[in-house]
């Protein structure tokens, strides 16, 4: 993906993750269908192993030459009230890989593992035509 396209869709990320409940979404390439992206969802308790599992998954689909978005829920910082980060902090490596894309969603209070925002932003990465949308959840 060039840095362009990166930017423009961590823009829209950080807007759709900052909408009110009922807020419009914000606009976004107009007629690209979504639905051609292959979707993964990954859950499980604290320490079992989402993160591995993903790295490994993600690493595999790019021998495989597919792009791949990630999107990581984590729980909410007290403090600035974002994602803490922690899943993209083991999953550095691929951070360095042009095909593959990476963001954390803070849970902002949800419970299940999910935040409002993440099927949203599934659709947004399906709309800039990842391949392959990885989901992990908080762990529950």
């Amino acid at each position: 993906m060039d840095p362009q396209r990166r930017r423009t869709l961590s823009r829209l990320l950080s807007r759709l993750d900052d909408l009110s409940p009922g807020e419009p979404l914000p606009s976004v390439e107009k007629g690209r269908p979504i639905g051609g992206a292959f979707r993964i969802g990954i859950t499980g308790p604290l320490g079992a192993g989402k993160s591995t599992l993903i790295n490994e998954t993600a690493r595999n689909y790019r021998k495989r030459d597919k792009s791949v978005g990630i999107i990581a829920v984590d729980p909410t910082s007290p403090f600035t009230g974002g994602a803490l980060l922690g899943d993209r902090v083991r999953m550095h490596d691929l951070t360095l890989d042009e095909g593959i894309f990476i963001r954390s969603l803070a849970t902002r209070g949800m419970s299940g593992g999910l935040t409002a925002a993440a099927i949203d932003a599934a659709d947004l990465l399906d709309v800039f035509a990842f391949d392959r949308i990885i989901i992990e959840t908080v762990g529950v």
